[in-house]
């Protein structure tokens, strides 16, 4: 009963009450999106970005009466998001970013006096522009495709031929097809599209580093160099990402290369991710990131 107690009683600080509703609505978001896991990075990101706000978001006051019933309103509405989305997107799951977006909005509201928006909005920032990430490269692939992905594929061909796998590449006119012998004397070939080329994770790595060094008040010189140590390896990992997968299907066949496909990506992108953060940290001395 104590223990129960003393959960009640961190509850009635509105702070606590404030994390606790985020964190139940971004679990609903993760039901809805368990099969695609990835896609949850940007959000489990923006809800840490904002809990990293906590000692800022203490300082604020409480919301007047009007404010609290327009945040929970927006609260409200945020579950019927889905009715206007799916006018757009027939496609889109029953809660998307789009509804946690607008929870968060008007949880701000609920819980503090309206400047405190100006902390919670670059977490909001963060998944909005995050969740248009995959739009946005989408849309520049019928542009970039035909330049880049070719020169993608001639890039792993020759990566795996330097590994003494012999490979070769054909252009069909639409998407670059490697072709390589397996070691069990069968032959593997792989279509080489744009979302193999990794625009969508370096896009959404993008984001995240832009808003976290919005949030550094670093010099220029030392943001840039940040930047590019973050996309170069996030653009490299991807390239390595694509040789495992090919020596997989080389070694042990096309199911265990299909496995690998799977779950690399989010490993490969998340291990960086986490390393990069621990290394700015350490290099900037903020702990807190």
């Amino acid at each position: 009963m104590s223990k129960l107690y003393k959960v009640l009683s961190t509850l009635k600080e509105k702070i606590n009450t404030f994390y606790l509703l985020a964190f139940i609505l971004l679990l609903l978001f993760l039901a809805y999106h368990i099969e695609w896991l990835f896609s949850a990075i940007i959000p489990i990101y923006g809800f840490i970005l904002l809990f990293i706000k906590k000692q800022k978001l203490l300082s604020y006051g409480s919301a007047k009466l009007v404010q609290k019933i327009i945040g929970l309103s927006v609260m409200v509405g945020s579950f019927f998001a889905y009715y206007g989305l799916v006018l757009f997107l027939p496609s889109a799951s029953f809660y998307t970013a789009a509804n946690y977006v607008i929870f968060l909005f008007g949880l701000s509201l609920l819980f503090f006096e309206v400047s405190a928006l100006k902390e919670t909005v670059s977490s909001i920032f963060l998944i909005v522009a995050g969740t248009a990430s995959d739009f946005i490269s989408e849309g520049l692939g019928p542009y970039l495709s035909p330049y880049v992905t070719p020169q993608f594929a001639y890039l792993i061909t020759g990566i795996m031929n330097a590994l003494g796998v012999k490979s070769t590449i054909q252009s069909t006119g639409t998407y670059p097809i490697i072709s390589f012998p397996t070691i069990q004397g069968g032959t593997i070939t792989a279509w080489v599209n744009w979302s193999c080329v990794g625009v969508s994770s370096a896009l959404i790595f993008s984001i995240i580093l832009i808003v976290l060094l919005i949030e550094e008040h670093n010099n220029l010189k030392t943001r840039m160099i940040w930047s590019i140590i973050g996309i170069s390896g996030i653009w490299i990992l991807n390239v390595l990402r694509v040789v495992v997968i090919l020596l997989a299907d080389y070694f042990y066949g096309a199911e265990v290369g299909g496995m690998i496909h799977y779950v690399i990506g989010y490993t490969i992108f998340i291990t960086w991710l986490t390393m990069f953060l621990y290394l700015l940290s350490k290099k900037t001395g903020h702990a807190s990131l």
